[in-house]
C-alpha cells in the first residue's frame, strides 16, 4: 500500500510544474512557420517608420503589405488556405540590413509574445526593409507583443 501511495505522489509531484506552466507560469511555446526569406515590403504599403508591428487575418491584408520575392533556391510561400486556420503577424525594420534569430512565439492569458534577437549591419547607404514574417495558428488573442533582444519594441492590440 505504501508502494502505490509514493507512485501516486511522485506522478502529482512531477505533473506540477507542467500544470502550472499551462495555466499561468511562464506560458506556452507555439508552433509558428517562418515566410520572410521569400517576401518583401512593397514601395506602396504605406508605412514608413523606422519600424512597424503588424498581425494580418487575411489574404488581402497580406497583399497590401508584402509581396513574392522569388529567388533561385528554395522558396517559402504562404499555402492559399493559410488565413483559414493561421494569423500573420510581422515585425518590418527599414534602414541597415538585419538578421533576426531565437526566434520563439509563447502564449499566456490571451497575450500572444514573438520574441527574437536582432542584428543589424552597420549603416551603409543602402536603404533595407528587412521583414519577419510567422504564421501563427488562430486562437483567442488580446494583444501581440514584440520582444527584441529581450526589451518590447512594439505591440498591436487585437479587441
Amino acid at each position: 500500500m505504501k508502494r502505490i501511495f509514493y507512485l501516486l505522489a511522485m506522478m502529482t509531484l512531477l505533473s506540477a510544474p507542467q500544470a502550472f506552466a499551462q495555466e499561468g507560469g511562464e506560458g506556452h511555446e507555439l508552433e509558428f512557420q517562418r515566410y520572410d526569406s521569400s517576401y518583401f515590403e512593397k514601395n506602396n504599403s504605406g508605412m514608413k517608420d523606422e519600424k512597424s508591428y503588424l498581425v494580418l487575418t487575411d489574404q488581402e491584408q497580406f497583399d497590401k503589405v508584402f509581396g513574392p520575392a522569388a529567388r533561385a533556391g528554395k522558396n517559402t510561400f504562404l499555402p492559399p488556405d493559410t488565413f483559414e486556420t493561421k494569423i500573420i503577424v510581422a515585425t518590418i525594420k527599414r534602414g541597415s540590413m538585419r538578421r533576426y534569430s531565437d526566434v520563439t512565439v509563447t502564449e499566456k492569458g490571451g497575450v500572444l509574445t514573438v520574441s527574437y534577437t536582432a542584428t543589424d549591419d552597420k549603416p551603409g547607404s543602402a536603404t533595407y526593409r528587412v521583414p519577419l514574417i510567422l504564421a501563427v495558428d488562430k486562437g483567442e488573442y488580446d494583444e501581440v507583443v514584440f520582444m527584441e533582444n529581450g526589451e518590447r519594441a512594439g505591440a498591436v492590440k487585437l479587441r
